[in-house]
């Protein structure tokens, strides 16, 4: 019981400490900015757009299919 009310106390207070605190940019940003850099290479990569949009493909394929067994399913 103590042990989980230690590490809450710690969560809450790591939570606090990154949104109260002025040094919280500066530990973030350089792992923003990477973090940007790597979105933008990767939005500006072909294949990996072409795997996005057969992933999407899928997704929606996928979908119809559930839709289309849930319509059947409720109209028996």
């Amino acid at each position: 019981m103590i042990g989980k009310l230690i590490l809450t106390v710690i969560i809450l207070g790591g939570g606090a400490f990154l949104l109260l605190s002025d040094s919280f940019e500066e530990l973030i940003s350089p792992y923003a900015d990477a973090t940007a850099n790597d979105i933008i290479n990767l939005k500006n990569d072909p294949v990996i757009q072409a795997k996005f949009s057969q992933a999407l493909e899928i997704i929606y394929e996928n979908l119809t299919t559930i839709k289309f067994s849930l319509s059947d399913f409720f109209r028996n």
